[in-house]
């Protein structure tokens, strides 16, 4: 199943930073392959890879314990009928996964964890945590907590939380009417919840909850109360340093235009809201500390016809402007956006970022250092691309799962 082939670098723009020279790519699964979006697949913790995948009603985690240049064979989880969505979150020596399975009463909540960095015989048996609605679930792990976000199926957004490193999981934790859209976050003891709720027919308002006690107890603000326009598709991201957190949304406007807003005090207090761009669509936000970055597809016209194309903002004055705009895709072919295929996502540890995008020739990832982001290295064809170190995965043109690592 395994196969690597060497892809060559295909040059997009001037070079800002040292680019990424090849990319070696291993097929994972393959037809009919599944990965979720908004990029929780693959995730890093210092030197260990984590790449999942579900594939004929199995789930695969593939590690690679030297910075993803090797990956180890699969290790298949025992699971249930139909898993749908997974999730995953590594902390220390810990990788934990998450996923939604069909039961003969609905979906249920599946959890998953290994303490020893994912090895062959070190998973738990799944923890099934209990009914959800069928809305993307959210994983985040920091220490030894361990918080899975989720849509109830009578409409409410709960939490779970283990401080056990996974081990058992206490009592869920309502937090109020919910549409959709839920997003996560978690540095230490603090954890954060956001998600859009619909007031009325055409509006809707991001609500974040905060909690500087793991969990326990949570302050709830609707942040576009007030506002003339609604907001929606909210994405979080903290500084792994200082503990701010970012905080991106698109307005409802006419414009299409993305704010950036944030909180240094747990979330209690957040900043006024900050418009990035405008006629954009699938902000991300990725904090770096002293650098912001804020990824996101932008609308040009091409011939009179709709490009949506791979933006990068970045912010060094602690997100007050972002007046340093990349065009990193050029036209992209991309004329319709479809569900999130095409969202670009952005990692970011120390001084260095990685980012991913999708043109309608297939998956990229870029490199960059310290604001400066270099040219574009093709990984193949598909969408659903996300990165972590130097490593992607992506559903590839055959709907086969395939990670790739550049150098």
């Amino acid at each position: 199943m395994f196969r690597a082939l060497a892809f060559s670098l295909l040059l997009l723009a001037p070079s800002a930073a040292q680019a990424f020279s090849q990319c070696t790519v291993t097929q994972l699964t393959g037809p009919n392959g599944e990965i979720a979006e908004e990029g929780s697949n693959p995730v890093a913790w210092k030197k260990w890879v984590y790449a999942g995948f579900i594939h004929n009603q199995k789930i695969g985690i593939a590690v690679s314990s030297d910075a993803g240049k090797t990956l180890a064979a699969p290790v298949i989880l025992d699971t249930e009928t139909s898993p749908h969505h997974l999730r995953l979150a590594a902390s220390g020596t810990a990788v934990y996964a998450t996923w939604r399975a069909k039961f003969h009463d609905g979906w249920h909540i599946l959890f998953d964890a290994s303490r020893a960095n994912g090895a062959p015989g070190s998973w738990d048996k799944p923890k099934d945590l209990g009914p959800l609605s069928t809305n993307l679930t959210q994983i985040a792990a920091t220490e030894a907590y361990v918080h899975i976000a989720y849509l109830t199926t009578d409409g409410n957004v709960a939490l779970l939380t283990s401080t056990d490193h996974g081990q058992t999981f206490r009592a869920p934790v309502s937090l109020g009417a919910g549409w959709g859209e839920i997003v996560l976050a978690a540095f230490k003891k603090t954890v954060y919840v956001a998600w859009q709720l619909k007031i009325s027919r055409d509006r809707f308002d991001v609500v974040v909850a905060a909690s500087k006690n793991a969990g326990a107890a949570f302050k709830v603000q609707d942040l576009s109360s007030g506002r003339q326009v609604g907001s929606v598709e909210p994405i979080f991201s903290v500084d792994p340093d200082g503990g701010r957190v970012s905080l991106v949304w698109r307005d409802q406007d006419d414009s299409s235009t993305g704010d950036y807003l944030y909180s240094n005090d747990d979330g209690r207090n957040w900043s006024v809201p900050v418009a990035v761009d405008s006629q954009a669509r699938q902000f991300m936000v990725a904090d770096a500390g002293s650098i912001i970055y804020v990824s996101y597809l932008k609308k040009y016209m091409v011939g009179g016809v709709p490009d949506w194309q791979v933006q990068i903002a970045t912010s060094t004055d602690n997100g007050a402007s972002f007046p340093a705009r990349q065009n990193l895709s050029g036209p992209s072919g991309i004329v319709d956006i479809v569900g999130d295929d095409f969202r670009p996502v952005p990692w970011v540890h120390g001084g260095m970022v990685r980012l991913t995008g999708v043109t309608e020739e297939g998956a990229y990832m870029w490199n960059g250092k310290n604001g400066r982001i270099g040219q574009g290295a093709y990984l193949g064809s598909g969408d659903l691309a996300a990165p972590a170190l130097n490593s992607a995965v992506w559903l590839n043109a055959s709907s086969a799962v395939d990670y790739g690592v550049c150098r």
